[in-house]
């Protein structure tokens, strides 16, 4: 395997610091002249990540002041927006690894959010989404199976559930639901985002439909430390 050249080491290292509190909003990072000798590398490697950072919005560069944390990654919740294009938008590589696939029976808020009958075949997929190798999301998916046949053994991996979507026949879903609450996130939920449990995350109920018919219930929880959701219909 390929080693990654040093400033995409440096610029992966400088992210991890600012997600894990290091470094918050508005705070300057360290000129380049302590970065050079603390990474062992030139000044123009330095200057290479943090310029990398700066184009992905996560750092604003002032000439003469330094480097200084600028902002979240912003995401749309738009009726076609999707999780490749939001992070697409903002020069960030998507990524999704699936945690786990497996049928459940509809209770009743499945039921009500995918308009099925209750007790309902469903597929469940969680995953954890990644933003250039960042960690900002884990979700849970529903999928109706009457919809997606043998979805458990077609679905092995994707890099945004449109993916999914498509492999079904499905093509322009739109959201029609949207619900949004910050809270804690429980110690399994920290554990996957990589953040402390004293950090909040953004909880993202919502449902995607083709023509009139749901086929996904989704429920995202997003790092607010990372993340500032948006809607833009």
């Amino acid at each position: 395997m390929n080693e990654l050249p040093r400033w995409r080491q440096i610029e992966l290292t400088l992210l991890k610091e600012i997600d894990s509190g290091a470094f918050r909003v508005g705070q300057k990072l360290p000129g380049e002249n302590v970065l050079a000798p603390h990474f062992g590398v030139t000044r123009t490697t330095v200057r290479r990540a943090l310029g990398e950072l700066q184009n992905k919005g996560v750092l604003r560069i002032e000439r003469g002041r330094g480097a200084f944390v600028e902002r979240r990654i912003q995401y749309g919740l738009g009726a076609g927006s999707s999780f490749m294009a939001n992070l697409r938008d903002a020069s960030l590589e998507p990524a999704v690894e699936i945690l786990a696939k497996f049928e459940v029976s509809a209770s009743t808020e499945i039921a009500n959010r995918l308009q099925i009958p209750i007790g309902e075949p469903v597929l469940v997929i969680d995953t954890v989404g990644k933003a250039s190798d960042l960690t900002i999301s884990v979700s849970r998916h529903h999928l109706p199976l009457r919809l997606f046949p043998d979805a458990l053994n077609r679905i092995s991996s994707f890099s945004c559930i449109t993916e999914v979507y498509r492999l079904f026949g499905y093509e322009n879903t739109r959201r029609t639901h949207c619900h949004i609450e910050a809270r804690l996130p429980s110690s399994e939920e920290a554990r996957r985002l990589e953040q402390p449990k004293t950090e909040p995350i953004l909880e993202v109920e919502s449902v995607k439909m083709i023509d009139q018919t749901p086929i996904d219930y989704s429920i995202g929880r997003f790092s607010a430390a990372r993340v500032s959701v948006y809607f833009d219909n």
